[in-house]
C-alpha cells in the first residue's frame, strides 16, 4: 500500500539555535506586506506632533504678551500707559510782583486784544404791530441845545455841533421854541470846520420839528460838524440818531401820527397804503433800507389830502413830514 506525500509549500529555514524542525513554516518575501505591529500608527503620530507644536506656539505667544504688559510695571518709573497731555491753556499769566505793571499793555497784548473787538452794533429794535409814531427821542448818538440872543446867519464855532465818528446814515432831528412869531432855525452840515458842505438840512419854524437823513451815501464825505443858524430870541435843540433807532412796525399794520415820524417796514410782499391828513402840507418819502441816499417814492399835498403810498418788497423806510394828525392804513 502506498502512502501519499505532500511536499512543503516552500523552503524551510533552519532554526538559529539548531533545533530540529517544528513543522512547515510560511515564507514571506522581503518585498511583501509588512507584518502588523502593535502601538501608534504613523498618521496618528504626525497629528500629535502638529498639535503639540500648535500648543507650544500659543504658550509662547501668551508668555510674550505677559512679558510686554507686566515687565514695564516692574521697572523703575513704570506704572502702565502714559496719561494724555493736558490741553494747552489760553489763560494769560498774571504779572508777578517784580514785573512792571506796564507789561500788561505791551504791543503783543494789545494786538491780541485788538483781534476780538467789542461788539458795538446794536440789535434791531423790536417790531410793533401798529402804533402812533413820532420822531425818536431816545438813543441819540449826540445832541446839543442852545439859544440865539441875536440873529445868526453864519457858521459860528460857539454853536458848532460835533458829530462823532459813525458808520452808516444818521437821522437828524431839530426843533425850535420861541415866543417870537415866525422864528426859525436851519442847519448846515460840513465835512470839517471850514470844509465843504455835505448837507443843507432846511428850516423849521417855532413849534415845529425837522427831520432828515444824512451820510446815506457811503462814497460821499462824512459829516463831522453841524452849524445851526436862525433868528434872535430863539431856542433850538439838535439830535442825531443811528438808523438802528428808527422804530419798526409790521408790514400791513395801520400807523398814525401827530407830526413828523419815521418807520421801518420789514421785507415782504409789496404793500399799498392810503395816507390821509387834514391840515398842513404833509409829504411822504419811501426809501429802500439798504440805500437811504435817495427815495423811491415822494408824495405831497395840502390838507385835507389823500395820497397813495406803496412799500416795495424789500425792507422799507417811510418818512412822514407833517404838522398835524395823519393816518397810514393798508389798502
Amino acid at each position: 500500500m502506498s502512502s501519499s506525500y505532500t511536499p512543503p509549500s516552500g523552503p524551510q529555514e533552519p532554526s538559529q539555535d539548531g533545533s530540529p524542525d517544528q513543522g512547515p513554516q510560511e515564507y514571506v518575501p522581503a518585498y511583501g506586506a509588512p507584518t502588523a505591529r502593535e502601538g501608534t500608527s504613523v498618521k496618528t503620530a504626525i497629528l500629535l506632533i502638529g498639535l503639540a507644536a500648535l500648543l507650544g506656539l500659543l504658550l509662547l505667544g501668551a508668555l510674550l504678551w505677559a512679558i510686554t504688559r507686566v515687565a514695564p510695571t516692574l521697572l523703575p518709573g513704570g506704572g502702565g500707559e502714559d496719561l494724555p497731555a493736558p490741553p494747552p491753556t489760553t489763560a494769560v499769566a498774571q504779572p508777578t510782583a517784580t514785573q512792571d505793571r506796564e507789561s500788561t499793555t505791551s504791543p503783543s497784548v494789545a494786538a491780541s486784544n485788538a483781534q476780538s473787538p467789542a461788539r458795538t452794533t446794536e440789535p434791531p429794535r423790536a417790531m410793533a404791530r401798529s402804533g402812533n409814531l413820532e420822531v425818536p427821542t431816545e438813543g441819540a448818538l449826540f445832541g446839543k441845545k442852545g439859544a440865539f440872543e441875536e440873529t445868526v446867519l453864519e457858521e459860528k464855532s460857539e454853536f458848532a455841533i460835533e458829530v462823532p465818528d459813525h458808520d452808516g446814515p444818521l437821522l437828524i432831528t431839530w426843533s425850535v421854541a420861541s415866543d417870537r412869531e415866525n422864528a426859525g432855525v436851519f442847519l448846515n452840515a460840513y465835512e470839517s470846520k471850514g470844509g465843504d458842505m455835505t448837507e443843507h438840512l432846511g428850516a423849521v419854524n417855532s413849534g415845529q420839528t425837522g427831520m432828515m437823513l444824512i451820510d446815506a451815501d457811503p462814497n460821499a464825505p462824512k459829516t463831522t460838524v453841524i452849524y445851526p443858524e436862525g433868528n434872535s430870541d430863539t431856542e433850538w435843540k439838535v439830535q442825531g440818531f443811528p438808523a438802528s433807532e428808527m422804530p419798526r412796525v409790521e408790514r400791513g399794520a395801520e400807523i398814525t401820527g401827530g407830526g413828523p415820524a419815521v418807520v421801518v417796514l420789514p421785507a415782504g410782499e409789496e404793500q399799498d397804503y392810503r395816507f390821509t391828513s387834514e391840515e398842513g402840507v404833509p409829504r411822504v418819502e419811501v426809501y429802500d433800507k439798504d440805500d437811504l441816499s435817495s427815495w423811491t417814492q415822494f408824495e405831497y399835498g395840502t390838507g385835507p389830502v389823500e395820497l397813495d403810498v406803496t412799500a416795495g418788497s424789500a425792507e422799507q423806510v417811510i418818512m412822514v413830514h407833517a404838522d398835524g394828525e395823519w393816518t397810514l392804513e393798508p389798502r
